[in-house]
């Protein structure tokens, strides 16, 4: 018989674990790009910063550090349930100050994105609204009565 919770669980388990490693390789090649750039510009006396890539390298290197750490967190909680056992109360605190930390820093870097890709004309007029748009989202939807 299909049990639709038991397989979504599976699906979220698979698709968070797919997640995990590929979000850490993408960082660890976003790296070697940001290394190989700062051995240039220190042999050619350039500013590594102002170098092409360099901004949006930094930005995306911790967009895929931060999913790393998303993916695993909600992984190794699905992986547990999925094996029917019940999830250790060290892996739920480990999970809450990850999930945490990552969604923090995840806010942090898509404003820094938002900023870095905002065409220059707009001024800081778009992050700004970024901003106001997210806090507005929190508020009314603080608001509303409870799903169920």
């Amino acid at each position: 018989m299909y049990d639709a919770v038991t397989s979504n669980l599976l699906i979220r388990e698979w698709l968070n674990g797919s997640l995990l490693p590929l979000s850490l390789n993408l960082a660890i090649i976003i790296a070697v790009f940001l290394w190989d750039s700062w051995i240039e510009a220190r042999e050619g006396n350039l500013n590594w910063w102002t170098m092409s890539g360099v901004p949006t390298g930094c930005a995306l290197f911790w967009i895929f550090i931060l999913d790393g750490t998303r993916a695993g967190s909600v992984w190794i909680i699905l992986r547990i349930t999925n094996d029917g056992v019940p999830v250790p109360q060290w892996v739920r605190d480990y999970s809450t100050v990850a999930l945490i930390v990552a969604a923090l820093g995840l806010a942090i870097t898509m404003l820094r994105c938002t900023f870095l890709f905002t065409p220059p004309r707009w001024g800081n007029a778009y992050w700004i609204y970024s901003v106001v748009s997210t806090v507005l989202f929190l508020i009314v939807s603080h608001l509303f009565p409870t799903f169920i």
